[in-house]
């Protein structure tokens, strides 16, 4: 999926011809949300044979994708990988994927070990599997530590920047949900895979380089606060719900002071917009009846995989570490012992 992304494209491209797996038992499609579609003519003229769908507007990383995915499952694939624009892969990237895979057939996502570059030049983890808070806050896992040998494991939810997908897990459970436009659509559908009784690991022979740059800013800020609530409102029971209501209010208490702070109150009110508008309420009922259907696992269960600390080194702060933490690791310790269902 690409927006704007013609200058990543030539590493890109010459990273997927490398791969050590047979180039004809793989597609590519590319999905150019970009307006002035500069990305369709970079293919047109350097892979003419590589399929590339303009949806005509900016459907976002959540709605671009889904169209990839859906193109995928209408041509019959049994497995499904994203990648996002800047990524360069590791020759060995989608074997080693397929491998845990096809090891762990109870698997419905794989994670690549994702590396990146810190401000020194030195490689570093960007994830090894991205950490889910209680309160629906994703961030990358191990980001910033120093790249080393890893093993298969389980990790909390796969990242959108680079993941393999089990075709028949994605015709159960759902696509990327347009709706989310961008971040958390990987979380909301982690979770869901969660829910029907799919693992989700990591496949740490399976490397891949991210151009990532974590850039604080309005817009950011409105669709990670708004699509972390809508996870929340449809994807915990209610009774879940309930028990961590003190601690979401206290948490909104939290953004809204830190909206303030930034000159960003006027983006965390537009959220609340979000949630007060007919049609969301219609989407949110219908959202929910879908993923409550699929759901086999209790949230007894689900909360295993949660983490009660946001320990992000671009988030860092004082506050978070002194307060936010202790106060919210506290609560969840608590209230855990009463959610059995």
């Amino acid at each position: 999926m690409t927006y704007l992304g013609e200058p990543y494209l030539e590493r890109l491209y010459a990273s997927i011809r490398q791969l050590e797996y047979p180039r004809g038992r793989y597609r590519l499609v590319v999905i150019e949300n970009g307006p002035e579609r500069a990305s369709q003519r970079w293919f047109v003229e350097h892979a003419p044979d590589v399929q590339v769908i303009t949806p005509g507007h900016n459907t976002g990383y959540a709605g671009g994708a889904m169209i990839g995915m859906r193109e995928a499952l209408a041509g019959g694939a049994d497995y499904i990988a994203i990648i996002t624009q800047d990524i360069v892969l590791d020759p060995a990237w989608l074997r080693e994927l397929l491998a845990v895979a096809e090891r762990y057939p109870g698997a419905g996502a794989i994670q690549p070990k994702i590396l990146r570059e810190d401000q020194h030049g030195s490689t570093v983890i960007n994830t090894w599997g991205n950490e889910l808070h209680f309160l629906g806050i994703g961030f990358s896992g191990g980001d910033g530590c120093p790249d080393q040998p890893l093993a298969i494991r389980q990790v909390p939810y796969a990242s959108g920047a680079g993941l393999l997908l089990r075709a028949s897990a994605l015709r159960i459970v759902g696509l990327f949900d347009p709706v989310f436009f961008m971040y958390h659509e990987d979380t909301d559908l982690s979770w869901r895979l969660r829910l029907n009784g799919y693992d989700i690991l990591l496949a740490p022979r399976a490397v891949m380089f991210h151009g990532y740059d974590f850039k604080k800013g309005p817009e950011k800020f409105y669709y990670i606060e708004r699509n972390r609530l809508i996870n929340i409102f449809t994807h915990y029971r209610l009774r879940t719900l309930a028990l961590l209501a003190p601690a979401l209010v206290a948490f909104e208490i939290m953004v809204l002071a830190y909206a303030l702070r930034h000159g960003w109150l006027r983006t965390r009110l537009a959220v609340y917009a979000f949630f007060l508008r007919a049609g969301t309420w219609a989407y949110l009922r219908r959202k929910r009846r879908q993923v409550q259907s699929i759901r086999r696992v209790p949230d007894r269960v689900i909360g295993v995989y949660m983490t009660d600390r946001i320990e992000f080194g671009a988030l860092e702060s004082s506050v978070l570490r002194g307060v936010v933490n202790p106060l919210f690791s506290a609560y969840w310790k608590f209230v855990r012992r009463f959610i059995v269902w």
